[in-house]
Order: structure tokens, then sequence, then C-alpha cells
């Protein structure tokens, strides 16, 4: 691939794994690139605050066969482990992702439509007003359109993001982590929770959802059909 689309990659790569873009130095002819990353360390139960966060330098060196990629990380061994392995597969992923853009005239698939994104460094940031990847929180922005002739009931309890080791993580409790933030902000992300309920026919339900700021590759929700009592499952890709 050509180094611009190789500059691409390796930043969706890192945001793909939960890091924050840091610096970022081009390459060019005779000089490999570097781009810089760092996510917050693992959640400490017992301390009730993140470990010490992670950084991350992707190296890029682009010649006539190509972009190759070299990544350093300073996570402890374990971690450093998984990322050697981590690494490689979502790069593969980001670099044969294909951007689809709809046309103007496309009309709404019917359905049940939900999106899920996590939210990380100054994009959390913005929206809430507060570092939360420095308290190791990863808000997650749910959106759900139905678009079929039945109501469905959600739970937000019915919601498990699996990460990069392919464990299921269920959502923070509050005020839980935000303990330490003012009145203002904890209620902020108080108000933003997504709420549980009935999700009728044409209806739209939107807000939020907090879990430990880890690397994320899909999640699975459950909703139950209010006709037929039966429950369905969802898996969305990140």
């Amino acid at each position: 691939m050509p180094c611009t689309e190789a500059v691409r990659v390796a930043r969706g790569t890192l945001v793909r794994m939960g890091y924050t873009i840091g610096e970022t130095e081009l390459p060019k002819p005779g000089r490999p690139g570097n781009i810089s990353g760092r996510k917050a360390g693992a959640w400490s139960p017992g301390a009730g605050e993140a470990g010490e966060p992670y950084d991350v330098q992707v190296r890029i060196t682009c010649s006539d066969r190509g972009a190759e990629f070299d990544a350093v990380t300073r996570e402890p061994l374990t971690s450093r482990l998984s990322f050697r392995h981590d690494f490689p597969a979502a790069l593969e992923q980001v670099a044969s992702r294909r951007v689809v853009q709809p046309r103007v005239d496309d009309a709404p698939r019917p359905g049940l439509q939900i999106s899920l994104r996590p939210l990380r460094g100054s994009e959390a940031s913005g929206e809430f007003g507060v570092d939360l990847a420095a308290l190791g929180i990863t808000p997650v922005r749910v959106e759900i359109a139905n678009r079929t002739g039945r109501a469905y009931a959600f739970r937000p309890d019915g919601v498990r993001l699996v990460t990069q080791e392919g464990q299921r993580t269920k959502a923070l409790p509050l005020p839980g982590p935000t303990a330490g933030l003012d009145a203002e902000h904890r209620r902020r992300l108080r108000d933003a929770l997504i709420a549980e309920g009935e999700v009728a026919p044409g209806a739209t339900l939107k807000g939020y959802l907090y879990f430990p700021a880890v690397a994320y590759r899909r999640a699975t929700l459950i909703f139950t059909d209010q006709e037929s009592g039966e429950e369905e499952g969802f898996r969305v890709e990140f």
C-alpha cells in the first residue's frame, strides 16, 4: 500500500486497539515515519483506579515494495506477548476494511438497526468535559432504531463488550469509578446513560454505557420480542 494509506491504516489500528493517537511523523523517502499512542493501564479493582498508562510506537518504512510496520509497546510482559499477536491481526482488519458511501436516495433498511461506538481520547473528553480514559473508562455510544412492526424490550445489562483477548465484559455501574469527579460531571455521565425500556416500532433509543478502558472487538446485545416473549441476540463488530 502507498505511504499515505499506511499512515491511515496504522492510526486506525491503534484506535481499534484502544489507544489515543499522539504525535505523528509522516514517512518520507529514505526516512521512516512514527506514530505514538497511549491508553490507560489495566483497571485495578483493589486500588479503584487504572494503572500506569501504556505507550506504543509504530514505525512505518516505505519502499518500492510497499509499507512495512514495526510496533513496540511498553506494556507488561504478558500484554506485550498479546500485543505481538493482536497488532498484526488488527492491522489486517483495518487494511482490508472497505468504506462504502451510501447513495443519497438509499432508503433506510428494515429491521432492528443497532449502532455501538466506543469513544476514545479527545472525542470522549469533548463529549463529557473530562478525561475519562484517565479514570479507566471508555464511554460507548448506543443507538437503536426499530424499523420493524414489532416492539422490543431493551435492557442495558444485556449488553456485553468482547475484548481483543475474547473476554466478555459488562458495563461499569455508576458511580463506580466516577466517584472522584465533581457533582456536575457525575450528573452528566448519569444523565447520558441509555434507559431500559421498550423500543416501539419506528422509535429510536439513544444513550451511553461505560466500560473499562481496554481494546474491544465486538459487542453482543439481547432484546426481547414483546409479543412472543422470545429473546433475540445481536452482534456488532467494531
